[in-house]
């Protein structure tokens, strides 16, 4: 099987390592990046299968701004994506992007839902295809 590839946006390394142990015995690859502008141009050269954001890296909302400029490129406009943030669902809600997004966890998030949430996305992905 082809490694799925992942892109995680966290501007904490400690998160990056986690969910990189999380993949280990998975197929999936994860290039992880720590701001917006990285991601960006990373997806801009790169496809991934699935995008997880933190919702707040350098200030308050940057991860919505990123998701929202995200949708623009070509190639994006439905690759799956999963926030993390240390905010309840409820603030989540007032950035705007619910409809951008397919999976929200509020941190931390457990290696079986996490993995659990990854493959019940990317098989209705595949489905689609």
């Amino acid at each position: 099987m082809v490694p799925k590839q992942i892109l995680y946006v966290e501007d904490d390394n400690a998160n990056q390592m986690l969910v990189k142990l999380f993949f280990k015995k998975e197929p999936f690859e994860m290039t992880g990046v720590d701001n917006p502008d990285d991601a960006l141009d990373i997806m801009n050269s790169q496809s991934f299968d699935l995008v997880i954001v933190d919702l707040n890296l350098r200030k308050e909302g940057d991860g919505a701004v990123l998701i929202r400029e995200m949708r623009k490129l070509d190639g994006y406009e439905n690759v799956p994506v999963f926030v993390f943030s240390g905010h309840d669902v409820h603030s989540f809600k007032e950035y705007g992007i619910e409809d951008m997004v397919n999976k929200y966890f509020s941190k931390p998030v457990g290696k079986k839902t996490l993995i659990e949430a990854i493959w019940e996305v990317l098989e209705i992905e595949q489905n689609q295809t």
